[in-house]
């Protein structure tokens, strides 16, 4: 079940191009020496992990002659670093893939039989959203399997003879959890306040808040040494966070404006639940206080079941309607895992028709599941509409200026890169930050037989392109700056020589993007330049959405 696992999260990981998330770049900075990361918008802890694995691929690497030498290992990194990409998400896919054993663990622990459990594990295996968050290496899915850990391990520590194992082994878990993001405090608080319920009502509030205090105790004595990054530079970690909270948190919108889409991702087939998981789970409580539910430990399923929909709510009622398919990973694993047990409690508790029903209604459930995880392995293996572009570009537009929304598979000219060079000098002479030193090796000296002149659009980091971010109150970063006005006209382009103007979800640019600039921007590109050619959209969970080519060569 964990191989199967991991292979539907290891198949299509070379998606095509590389996701701005993935901080391979801090990673290898750490097999290098250096532990504080280029930013802290999470904690250091996966990078290190990444780190170490990139240690096993030199060795690998050695054995295999990709390189024979610390300096070949180094300019793989700079020439082409798809295999460290690829390590980092294979790393992910395992983390991802405990998910399917840890399923097992728990129904077993709440009373279900061997086969029973090795169903339950199934339904993680192939969940849509898993499957899918797992390609692209982030702290997301540790985030997430740490947090369904640390519920396997309180299920573990009730009615055990070795509770202060279990209390050590709990501590570990949220550990983890916190070493993988800092945002684990808007899952595992509410959780923590159910588990001392718990405890306390079986044990009694001295046992219990021992128990919390040992768990929290191995919590203090990890974190720092997992994320030693933070604390030697602690002042840039808070700047992070306060840049973090500008992103995350819309004051502008209504309070409770988010909820309804919460409840579309947690029914979605891909991003969620799907509809008949989604209803089961809802169903949870209920059959936990009934008459006919056979499992045990129902007060901690409860607990679980109430403290995770307060802490959906919570997240919901925070983000308002930033809510990007991520955001409830762990508590749709945890959702997922109390539906699935129930289910399978329903299918030995019933008989006749009724078990017909609820056994329909898994398999319906199961079959969704995989037609989403099938989706997902759809569009990592379909090959990117970029390279059809580029193609058509370099047949319709060769020696053009392109500006473009997504990367393209070919090597840039050396202007190009000066110019994208000096714009990032500029800003950071405007804001006065200090700008990361570029490494030689990334410099270009001279253009690739295949080069193009393309620079990438000026969009700023997702949560900073409304107009609420030009006058927040945050200590600068390098890259967190607001839009700046003057890059989103289209005279500023022309006057540079730009011909061409790709756009990644033309659409939605033109009329639903936050930023005022960049709606006229898009409307400026629709009424004074030729459309002349589209492609729908091969991976829109990977962000590659339907692409438009503007022709702006008659301005």
């Amino acid at each position: 079940m964990f191989v199967a696992a991991v292979l539907f999260r290891a198949v299509g990981a070379d998606f095509g191009f590389f996701n701005g998330d993935e901080r391979v770049n801090d990673a290898a900075r750490f097999l290098a020496g250096e532990l504080i990361p280029t930013q802290h918008f999470y904690p250091p802890f996966f990078n290190y992990l990444n780190g170490l694995a990139f240690a096993g691929l030199f060795v690998v690497g050695l054995f295999s002659d990709l390189w024979s030498d610390t300096a070949g290992f180094r300019d793989v990194y700079f020439t082409d670093p798809t295999p460290f990409y690829l390590t980092a998400r294979y790393v992910t896919a395992v983390i991802g893939a405990l998910c399917a054993p840890l399923f097992y663990s728990s129904a077993r622990r709440v009373g279900l039989s061997p086969v029973q459990a090795l169903m339950s594990g199934g339904f993680a295996a192939v969940f849509p959203i898993g499957v899918f968050m797992a390609h692209i290496a982030k702290g997301d899915t540790g985030l997430a399997t740490a947090c369904l850990a640390v519920v396997w391990a309180f299920l573990m520590r009730i009615d055990t003879p070795h509770v202060r194992r279990w209390d050590i082994v709990l501590g570990v878990t949220v550990a983890l959890a916190f070493g993988f993001k800092q945002s684990a405090l808007l899952v595992l608080g509410p959780l923590a306040m159910g588990m001392i319920f718990v405890l306390a009502r079986r044990e009694g509030p001295a046992a219990s808040l021992k128990s919390f205090g040992l768990a929290l105790l191995v919590l203090l004595v990890l974190w720092p040494v997992m994320n030693i990054g933070i604390l030697l530079d602690i002042d840039g970690f808070l700047a992070f966070q306060k840049i973090q909270t500008v992103m995350s948190v819309r004051e502008e919108d209504p309070f409770g404006i988010g909820l309804p889409i919460t409840l579309a991702i947690f029914g979605d087939a891909v991003t969620g639940l799907n509809p008949v998981v989604f209803a089961m789970s809802a169903v949870v409580p209920f059959w936990l206080v009934g008459t006919a539910c056979r499992l045990d430990l129902r007060d901690a399923l409860i607990a679980i079941w109430i403290m995770n929909l307060l802490s959906v709510l919570a997240i919901s009622l925070t983000v308002g309607t930033r809510q990007p398919e991520h955001l409830f990973l762990p508590n749709l694993y945890i959702q997922l895992l109390l539906a699935v047990v129930v289910m399978m409690d329903m299918l030995r508790a019933y008989v006749g028709i009724p078990r017909v029903i609820v056994a329909t209604a898994a398999l319906a459930g199961f079959a969704i599941m995989v037609a989403g995880a099938t989706n997902v392995l759809q569009q990592a293996l379909v090959t990117p509409n970029a390279t059809r572009l580029v193609a058509f570009l370099d047949e319709s537009y060769p020696g053009a200026r392109v500006q473009t929304g997504i990367a393209l598979p070919v090597p840039q000219t050396v202007a190009a890169q000066q110019m994208e060079f000096a714009r990032l000098d500029r800003l950071g002479a405007k804001y006065g930050i200090d700008m990361p030193e570029i490494a030689e090796e990334r410099i270009l000296t001279h253009d690739a037989e295949n080069a193009i002149f393309w620079v990438n659009v000026p969009f700023v980091m997702s949560g900073l392109e409304g107009e609420e971010a030009k006058d927040a109150d945050f200590p600068m970063q390098p890259h967190t700056w607001p839009i700046q006005p003057e890059e989103w006209t289209l005279e500023t382009w022309v006057k540079d020589d730009f011909d061409v103007f790709v756009v990644n979800d033309f659409d939605y640019l033109l009329t639903n993007s936050r930023s005022p600039d960049i709606r006229r921007f898009h409307a400026e590109l629709l009424s004074r330049c030729d459309r002349v050619r589209d492609y729908t959209a091969r991976k829109p969970l990977f962000l590659e959405f339907d692409l438009t080519v503007f022709d702006c060569s008659a301005l």
